[in-house]
């Protein structure tokens, strides 16, 4: 069956719940593939996913969920191929901020849904709806989410989320005035209990009005200026992020990188949450022309 991308939500994250503008891109260094199972003992893995299959699949047809959709699954069919082990062959690291479960939701929605895409039209106007279904799916895995992981992974494009209306903009992301790196925390981390974390911060009115009225204005910024590739606009924006996330988002940074991210901050080698944060990938941007030393493990990508 056809393979399906990782993603990095290079923004938006946390924000995109209120309103920040999120620019989200296909990241095929890892993903994965529905397995139909010929073999009656499979190996450890592969088990349990089928098991984790079975779950989705039963939920799924719990509560009216599938018939929510505006392209249902073919539960049936869907049933039979996990009674018959189906799983999901998979390198896209758990909990890393990388869109596991999303690779995972645009391959049983590519498999199983009815959906056809319309050859007449651009493919960014059906793009919402498809969303929302993506939103419903992956919520099994967070409990909430906004959909945009599996959406991007399903039309392995990039998706700009602005004021609500979904974009697929043209990126030459191999051809940036700045490189980027991931930086690996060797540490793992779950996205629900951030997301619930973060939801009960903003209960409290000063942690609220510090987030609608400095972090989302600057996140909106720093996303204008990447598309622009504006260096010296999407740095600047990009050094007060950095700065919020260490002030405010202390519990989704792992506290041994820390020290590594302030020391890089002095550089103006500025690092950042890939999405819940907790563990997974950092993000790291590093300005034309500056060398610098990254934690063991690290390694550049959308290079030319």
């Amino acid at each position: 069956m056809k393979n399906f991308p990782a993603k990095l939500l290079l923004f938006g994250e946390y924000g995109l719940m209120f309103g920040a503008k999120a620019l989200a891109v296909p990241f095929p260094r890892y993903s994965g593939s529905l397995v139909k199972s010929c073999a009656k003992n499979v190996d450890e893995k592969s088990g349990q996913s089928a098991a984790e299959l079975e779950r989705f699949t039963a939920w799924l047809g719990e509560e009216g969920r599938n018939k929510q959709m505006n392209y249902p699954l073919d539960l049936g069919r869907l049933q039979q191929d996990v009674q018959a082990k189906l799983y999901f062959r998979s390198d896209v690291p758990l909990q890393y901020g990388v869109g596991s479960s999303g690779a995972l939701c645009a391959a049983l929605f590519d498999e199983y849904s009815n959906y056809v895409a319309d050859g007449t039209k651009p493919l960014s106007d059906g793009a919402a709806l498809l969303k929302q279904d993506f939103a419903l799916l992956e919520s099994y895995f967070h409990g909430r989410s906004s959909g945009l992981d599996p959406l991007v992974s399903f039309l392995d494009r990039p998706v700009l989320l602005e004021n609500g209306r979904l974009s697929l903009p043209t990126l030459a992301l191999d051809k940036l005035p700045w490189s980027m790196y991931l930086i690996d925390t060797k540490t793992t981390g779950a996205t629900a209990p951030l997301v619930n974390l973060f939801l009960r911060k903003m209960e409290q009115p000063d942690f609220r009005k510090l987030f609608e009225q400095e972090y989302l204005p600057t996140n909106n910024r720093a996303v204008d200026a990447f598309l622009a590739q504006n260096e010296t606009e999407y740095f600047a924006n990009l050094q007060n992020i950095t700065r919020f996330q260490l002030d405010h988002f202390a519990e989704m940074i792992p506290t041994d990188f820390v020290p590594t991210i302030r020391r890089l901050l002095g550089q103006n080698v500025l690092v950042k949450l890939l999405g819940s944060g907790g563990g997974g990938f950092l993000l790291a941007f590093v300005p034309r022309g500056v060398s610098v030393t990254l934690p063991e493990g690290s390694f550049q990508i959308f290079q030319a």
